[in-house]
């Protein structure tokens, strides 16, 4: 069985971002906001390893929505912004707003699932981010581009998955079957549009789906890609015994105390090839992915420039 650590891939690329920092931001002040208006246990860790990661590749971060204040001294003006509590829409789309037009601001980070106050309103906040700082890239006309690959550009998760994938150079995903589990837009739509592009044959499962169909596909598939934040959703039901299948998990949560996933990995390791092992899940890598995000944003700038009108 190969153990597919998205850690260590993660690490290796801090040095690469902190050469492109100091490339095209070296002698500015600048930052990464997160909206964070939850209080979701498993988004507050992802919160904090995005600000971690963004700290390591020298981008200041900036969080909205918990009452905790960073870099006071630094951004004086940002700090009433910071201690706000967001309970509506439009103070949530005004901080956006200010955000756009602050030329200090890199990037900006709308961590989902929204509270339940806010979820009716989801794409219309999220929409209002400009494409030129939508890390997750969850602005619906640029998804539509990118779909159609007129830029080169996918949502972290997503981005995490080929680029781990094409570190352990395993095989190319023409003509595979590939099932993917979802319960999150931003990660089963783009990822399985671009496996459509590069001719896998792929199939999608959600809510609407019962377990028995699922599970039928699951056992003729060659990758599994489960995102549904359910826990422990997939077991041995689920894979076949040749042992020739690869499963990414790309979930995160705690039983016991103990870090786990939509994978239940006791029951499945000894019967696949590949699996992203817990704790060391897609997170990680999809940190980095994001945070490499505000690059791919700045070296195609003009191009979405044009696509976003």
């Amino acid at each position: 069985m190969l153990l597919v650590k998205w850690k260590e891939k993660s690490e290796l690329l801090k040095d690469t971002y902190r050469e492109l920092r100091t490339q095209y931001f070296w002698d500015e002040k600048k930052f990464v906001a997160v909206l964070f208006f939850g209080k979701s246990n498993p988004s507050q860790v992802y919160v904090n390893l995005k600000k971690k990661y963004a700290q390591e590749i020298w981008f200041d971060c900036l969080i909205f929505g918990q009452w905790e204040v960073w870099f006071e001294e630094e951004y004086p003006d940002l700090v009433k912004f910071q201690k706000k509590e967001y309970s509506n829409k439009d103070e949530v789309i005004g901080l956006v707003e200010i955000l756009n037009d602050d030329e200090r601001c890199v990037g900006i980070i709308c961590q989902l699932p929204l509270t339940e106050e806010l979820k009716p309103y989801q794409r219309e906040i999220c929409n209002s981010i400009t494409p030129l700082k939508d890390m997750d890239w969850l602005w619906d006309k640029l998804q539509e581009r990118a779909f159609k690959w007129e830029i080169e550009f996918l949502p972290a998760t997503p981005q995490a998955v080929i680029s781990l994938w094409n570190t352990y150079d395993l095989w190319d995903f023409g003509w595979k079957v590939i099932s993917v589990i979802w319960q999150s837009d931003i990660v089963w739509r783009p990822i399985s549009r671009y496996l459509d592009l590069k001719w896998a044959e792929v199939h999608t499962f959600d809510i609407k789906n019962t377990l028995n169909e699922i599970i039928d596909q699951t056992k003729k598939s060659d990758v599994i890609i489960s995102c549904t934040w359910a826990l422990h959703l997939i077991d041995d039901r689920f894979v076949n015994k040749d042992k020739n299948q690869i499963l990414i998990d790309v979930w995160y949560w705690f039983l016991d105390g103990k870090s786990t996933g939509d994978i239940d990995f006791e029951k499945v390791k000894d019967k696949v090839y590949a699996i992203t092992p817990v704790p060391w899940w897609v997170w990680p890598m999809t940190v980095a992915s994001l945070l490499g995000n505000i690059f791919r944003i700045w070296w195609q700038k003009k191009e979405i420039e044009k696509l976003s009108k």
